[in-house]
């Protein structure tokens, strides 16, 4: 499942940015997310803030007994997290951490 990451400084504030995975699953508020990139000395550690989910529904009239039933789809799914220490933070990471 593609999941778009978006990251925050603190409450109210806009996203910094954001990257997307594949994944088996979607990530829970609370959880902790920790992203390693090539070349990059260290990580960049993130708690899970709230999920957001972008669904669609057919516009299709109410389900009569017996009747075929129709499902909508997910368009997207959008993981804000909140930036926090890691035991092994990236100094490219440190700045963001000073901003909560």
């Amino acid at each position: 499942m593609r999941i778009e990451f978006v990251f925050v400084t603190k409450e109210g504030d806009e996203p910094d940015h954001g990257m997307a995975f594949d994944m088996p699953g979607v990530p829970r508020t609370g959880d902790l997310v920790t992203v390693a990139r090539p070349g990059q000395a260290g990580t960049a550690s993130f708690v899970v803030r709230r999920i957001h989910w972008t669904l669609a529904h057919p516009d299709a009239p109410a389900a009569q007994c017996g009747a075929q039933a129709v499902a909508g789809t997910t368009n997207s799914v959008q993981v804000e997290c909140e930036f926090v220490p890691g035991p092994y933070s990236a100094e490219e990471h440190k700045p963001a951490l000073s901003l909560k």
